[in-house]
């Protein structure tokens, strides 16, 4: 979809965007929803995000995550549709054994890009995509979300010159420069793009 079509959209979704963004901010300071917004990033990769909202309200409504038990919190994901839900049901337990380490980190002032490499490294189950998904998710910006949505508009705006995910840690920066860039030139923040494009592609604002 071109830029032009996405920004006529803005009037249908502006209010329910602005309203998503500073929720994002306030997670920050709530250790409750920094952890809710670790698992699901966790759950959502090949995972519709219906079904890892899903499966993150039960695992924390019903209190199936505290137990700490791998065949729960699979059973869980199994039923809400999230998918590989035996791999990440492994890495949310492991998640949760080091979120304390996790919580220091994002606090601790340093930049994101820096957080975001901790989060790269030290937990299981967290590409760039979900790195930045999840800091997004609890106020940080100026990162981009490059999942097939996204690089599709970057595509067809000349942003990039294909839909080709960029898998290497140089091309990832390069990508996001590049939409970090376009976001500030329509007068728009990354997360704002970013939760537009999904709107206009999907007819909901979901994070």
């Amino acid at each position: 979809m071109k830029t032009s079509a996405i920004l006529s959209k803005l009037p249908l979704y502006q209010d329910e965007i602005g309203v998503v963004v500073q929720q994002f901010r306030r997670n920050f300071f709530d250790d409750d929803k920094i952890l809710e917004e670790l698992v699901y990033c966790l759950c959502t990769p090949q995972t519709k995000a219906l079904s890892a909202l899903n499966a993150v309200e039960k695992l924390f409504g019903d209190r199936v995550l505290w137990r700490g038990e791998v065949s729960m919190i699979e059973s869980v994901l199994r039923s809400s549709g999230v998918r590989f839900h035996r791999t990440k049901a492994r890495h949310i337990v492991e998640a949760l054994k080091g979120f304390d380490d996790v919580l220091a980190v994002v606090r601790s002032g340093r930049s994101h890009e820096e957080i975001r490499r901790f989060l790269v490294n030290d937990v299981l189950g967290m590409g760039m995509k979900e790195a930045s998904h999840f800091l997004r998710n609890i106020g940080f910006d100026g990162l981009a979300i490059l999942d097939r949505h996204i690089l599709r508009y970057m595509a067809a705006n000349g942003i990039i010159n294909k839909i080709e995910y960029p898998y290497s840690y140089g091309r990832y920066l390069d990508y996001e420069r590049k939409f970090v860039n376009h976001a500030e030139k329509i007068g728009l923040t990354p997360a704002e793009l970013d939760l537009l494009i999904w709107a206009s592609a999907t007819g909901r604002v979901v994070k």
